[in-house]
């Protein structure tokens, strides 16, 4: 696996939130907007996440929930990867399960936070971008 380099995400980077939860989404997208990010987009499930990634095109980060009702987290990202080898994930849930949590990380997830998240650890996730370009 080849090193990646921390490089700062910048804050014209398009961010996705997909999470079932309409709270999470709401609590994320004004904990990213009190930091500068304006381009932010929020859905609730893994079929919207992918609509939104294909449009775009350029989204930088999603934060991707493990569980939603139409497929699982994993899946998701498996897709995502397919779509856009420039997307980071971060993977979050309610639910911690460290089986999940390395199959998401050897699926190329840089990281997996738990529900209810430790403001400090996000801020430090989300606002640094690993990347190997």
């Amino acid at each position: 696996m080849e090193k990646k380099n921390i490089k700062p995400l910048g804050r014209e980077a398009k961010i996705l939130i997909v999470d079932d939860d309409g709270g999470v989404r709401d609590f994320l997208t004004r904990f990213l907007k009190r930091k500068d990010y304006e381009h932010i987009f929020s859905v609730a499930t893994g079929e919207e996440g992918l609509e939104v990634i294909t449009k775009e095109k350029d989204i930088q980060l999603v934060l991707l929930d493990v569980r939603l009702p139409d497929m699982n987290g994993i899946e998701v990202l498996r897709k995502i990867t397919d779509i856009s080898k420039d997307t980071d994930v971060i993977m979050i849930t309610g639910f911690p399960e460290e089986e999940v949590a390395k199959q998401a990380m050897k699926l190329g997830a840089y990281d997996y936070i738990v529900k209810p998240f430790d403001l400090a650890y996000l801020e430090l996730c989300v606002f640094t971008k690993f990347s190997s370009r």
